[in-house]
């Protein structure tokens, strides 16, 4: 009994099946969740916060940034969501008036003559359970991503909104840009997936022609954007990934 007691394992439970939204062969973005962060304070003396909008399957993400939790202010972002991802089919979100009240709108929309007109379909919008908030995992797991990020880079230091827009972009690409797969240390292993690859054509990102500019023709707040982007390409994100003791440590025990 004593060789057991320090021997002892802690009980893990087994994973669970993912929801079929989740592993379905469907576009990017097609299904969708959403959910803010913030509020962050902006210059001058203003409040802002970011609404992320994170893809079911392929775990990329969109941000925008928003003066506002009315619906209205939400009506436009998501606005310019669909505008630039294109329409999702399933929307995910917890119970915020900014968003019931979104779904509620669209509830009194005359569909019939919409779809007489053009070949559109009306949004499925799923509400997770008012009690249940392990249900917004999947969302809630990027937003702290976002907030890492934002804490690292940011610190005390204070943007006006143009700045930030621009840092949320930026951080976008960061975090679309973390592997979806563990990191092999082999040289023969094949490139790892991320949300960029299934998001554009056109792969490449960055910007190195904007950055070679003249240091001396940069303004101050230029100059402390400029740090700010450096700093999240040298900090980064990466979501938690299976490492190759862990995979190893599973199919042994699978065994």
């Amino acid at each position: 009994m004593v060789c057991k007691r320090f021997t002892a394992k802690s009980l893990t439970s087994p994973p669970i099946h993912l929801p079929l939204d989740r592993i379905r062969e469907l576009a990017v973005f097609e299904i969708t969740g959403i959910d803010l962060c913030g509020p962050l304070f902006i210059k001058p003396k203003t409040k802002a916060w970011i609404v992320l909008f994170t893809c079911a399957v392929y775990r990329a993400i969109h941000l925008e940034v928003v003066t506002s939790l009315s619906t209205e202010v939400f009506i436009q972002s998501l606005r310019r969501f669909i505008a630039r991802r294109g329409r999702p089919t399933t929307i995910y979100s917890d119970n915020g008036t900014n968003f019931t009240g979104t779904h509620n709108a669209l509830k009194e929309i005359d569909w019939e003559r919409i779809a007489s007109e053009e070949p559109f379909s009306p949004i499925k919008w799923k509400f997770i359970p008012p009690t249940a908030a392990w249900w917004e995992g999947w969302w809630e797991r990027l937003i702290g991503s976002v907030k890492t990020l934002l804490l690292r880079v940011l610190g005390r230091s204070s943007l006006n909104y143009e700045e930030l827009l621009t840092v949320s972009c930026d951080l976008e690409t960061t975090i679309n840009s973390r592997p979806l797969t563990y990191l092999s240390d082999e040289m023969e292993e094949l490139m790892p997936l991320t949300p960029s690859l299934f998001l554009q054509d056109l792969k490449q990102t960055g910007v190195p022609d904007l950055d070679i500019v003249d240091s001396s023709k940069l303004n101050i707040r230029l100059k402390h954007c400029d740090t700010v982007r450096k700093e999240q390409v040298s900090k980064g994100v990466s979501q938690p990934t299976c490492s190759k003791s862990e995979r190893k440590r599973s199919v042994s025990e699978d065994r």
